[in-house]
């Protein structure tokens, strides 16, 4: 049984697209004061899945329904996902997945 296992994961190109968004999320969520847990509880997804969105060494694809849904559920306009971030880049750690 041949599995093509590269197909479920995004191509090499978009790769960092996805590991800068996750890290985007992380901090919008941690700006906000919520726990992995608790946005994921808002969202209906796991907290599993939303901690391998956030993790910079992973580039976990996900929907734009999710974005838009994270979007709103953080107050934080689309855009800001894409730029860079405000003030002195990443202030808070991002080791800290739970916080």
């Amino acid at each position: 049984m041949n599995v093509d296992v590269e197909s479920t994961y995004p191509s090499f190109e978009n790769r960092d697209l996805y590991v800068e968004l996750g890290e985007h999320i992380a901090y919008y969520r941690k700006r906000a004061n919520l726990k992995q847990k608790e946005l994921a509880d808002r969202l209906k997804i796991s907290r599993a899945y939303l901690s391998r969105i956030e993790t910079p060494n992973t580039s976990q694809s996900f929907s734009l329904e999710i974005l838009f849904n994270i979007s709103r559920e953080l107050n934080v306009p689309l855009k800001y996902f894409f730029e860079p971030f405000p003030g002195p880049q990443k202030s808070m750690s991002m080791r800290d997945d739970n916080l």
